[in-house]
């Protein structure tokens, strides 16, 4: 799925679930990430790999399985080759 514009999500390409202290990619969004689902409260965004690492390293924060398999309707140029 496209990365949402409406606030919270303001165009940036991670979602967090605060909830269950999950990161989504919004490049490579599944239909099971259920991302329309969460709250607006739930929802922590970023939008580098930089500040996602950084998450990750404070240990409360985990990646998304489904997402990390890659995207569903985008492949980077690099794979075109």
């Amino acid at each position: 799925m496209a990365k949402r514009w409406r606030p919270p999500f303001d165009f940036k390409r991670y979602c967090g679930d605060s909830a269950s202290m999950v990161i989504h990619d919004l490049v490579c969004e599944k239909p099971e990430c259920s991302v329309s689902t969460l709250e607006d409260e739930q929802i922590t965004m970023w939008d580098t790999d930089e500040e996602v690492a950084a998450a990750l390293e404070s240990g409360e924060w985990q990646r998304h399985e489904p997402c990390e398999s890659g995207a569903l309707y985008f492949t980077p140029r690099e794979e075109l080759k």
